[in-house]
């Protein structure tokens, strides 16, 4: 508890469903996942989500205010609590040139945002949650390569005593991760063919570096 894992693996590989599997939304085929010795996808969503909360790739930015945005995940969120987050996610700027500030209504689909902004509004609101695993898939999906590794790297530093766990294709800004488990395939199966940290793994596993090098 308390430290940051990255998964990475090439598309398709399985990532994504580890993940979702890790948060008790799928079944595994065998094994088994559990948390506090509880198998997870035999508890409630209510009792999972005390303890564990998942930010999907395509997870949804309400036609409201940012501030309601940030207390779809708790809803005693305080103006100046929401406001403080915000800043955790490097969002104080944009939050200051809002019209309205934390009232402001964000439009449709968030179509008055960035890709980046709806992002790191996307990461307030996962540390708005009491809960004490952050889950979050692909955060920089659909980025330039520089924004989505300073996203990453805030993100893997925002966790303080709560755990991240974290699925990208970006490998350079795992550099600031605890530890990173690399997914391939082998014999028609997913499985884990390297762990370590980002250095280690650079100095050991020549694919890993050469996709790490190709992104510079």
């Amino acid at each position: 508890r308390g430290q940051t894992l990255a998964i990475v693996g090439p598309s398709g590989i399985g990532k994504s469903t580890l993940l979702y599997t890790l948060a008790g939304m799928l079944h595994p085929h065998s094994g088994s996942v559990r948390i506090d010795g509880k198998e997870i996808s035999r508890l409630t969503r209510t009792e999972v989500s005390n303890v564990l909360t998942l930010t999907a790739e395509d997870a949804h930015v309400f036609e409201t205010t940012v501030l309601e945005n940030i207390r779809v995940a708790r809803g005693d969120v305080s103006e100046e609590d929401a406001t403080e987050l915000l800043g955790r996610v490097g969002l104080s700027q944009w939050l200051s040139e809002l019209p309205q500030g934390i009232n402001t209504m964000l439009g449709e689909n968030a179509a008055n945002i960035s890709g980046g902004e709806r992002r790191r509004l996307l990461m307030a609101r996962a540390l708005a949650s009491r809960a004490d695993f952050l889950l979050l898939d692909e955060p920089g999906e659909h980025l330039d390569g520089e924004t989505a590794d300073r996203l990453i790297r805030d993100l893997l530093a925002l966790g303080g005593d709560r755990t991240v766990i974290l699925v990208t294709h970006r490998l350079t800004p795992l550099d600031v991760a605890d530890r990173v488990v690399v997914l391939s395939e082998k014999d028609g199966e997913t499985v884990v063919t390297a762990a370590g940290t980002h250095e280690e793994l650079m100095a050991t596993v020549p694919e890993y570096r050469w996709s790490t090098r190709r992104e510079s």
